[in-house]
């Protein structure tokens, strides 16, 4: 059985959402979201330690990160996936996009996503 956020719960979530990033402000990063060479999407961002546990049956290494992104930053661009990649825009670090969920009401994605240094 899936389970669906009522309309209710929804507007709910989005404005907490909306709130937790206007709260957390001073520590979003900016970056661009790519999808390969084929499209890009200016996003904002806040990166977290990645719970080991987070990554069912799945190795998570020193340099894996949790970020969160509003799903209205992602709209042009639906679900992230292995391949897309996200690049900051003061320092051009990457992070590679190991996984990637919506929550259930559809207002933020979070992202396993792993640094690159090159």
């Amino acid at each position: 059985m899936v389970m669906a956020a009522t309309p209710q719960l929804q507007a709910i979530a989005q404005k907490t959402c909306g709130k937790m990033f206007e709260y957390y402000a001073e520590f979003l990063v900016a970056g661009t979201y790519h999808r390969g060479d084929s499209a890009s999407a200016p996003v904002s961002f806040l990166i977290a330690p990645l719970p080991a546990n987070l990554l069912f049956g799945a190795k998570v290494d020193p340099n894996d990160e949790q970020i969160l992104i509003d799903a209205t930053d992602m709209a042009t661009l639906v679900n992230p996936q292995p391949g897309d990649y996200l690049v900051e825009t003061e320092s051009g670090l990457r992070r590679d996009v190991i996984t990637a969920h919506l929550d259930m009401t559809r207002t933020i994605w979070t992202i396993v996503g792993r640094r690159v240094f090159a």
